[in-house]
């Protein structure tokens, strides 16, 4: 709600307002800085999610868990040409989340 000496938040100030409450871990924070910039209102619920996740699975075996959840994605969807297209990226715990992510959403559609 704006005030008359506050302007009203765009469709990008509310998003980038829902995706910096989601940032509770460092690798939330670091997907954050690293993704903010290709982050736009129509995807904003899209990048919550991915940053939930992250929170979820944060801490010390982050990067075994973000690959066991690809595994999961992978599995659940069948679609291995996704994955054989992003291979190279798959090493880094959160592109690997991020393809999840995308395979949940493909069959989700």
């Amino acid at each position: 709600m704006s005030t008359p000496d506050s302007p009203a938040l765009s469709d990008l100030d509310a998003v980038e307002l829902d995706i910096l409450a989601e940032l509770r871990s460092p690798e939330a924070v670091a997907t954050f800085e690293m993704l903010h910039s290709t982050v736009r209102p129509e995807a904003g619920p899209r990048f919550v999610e991915l940053l939930a996740i992250i929170n979820e699975l944060s801490g010390p075996n982050f990067a075994v868990d973000a690959s066991l959840d690809l595994l999961d994605a992978v599995q659940d969807s069948g679609d291995l040409e996704v994955v054989v297209a992003a291979a190279p990226t798959v090493d880094d715990p959160i592109t690997a989340l991020a393809l999840a992510q995308v395979l949940r959403r493909i069959r989700e559609d």
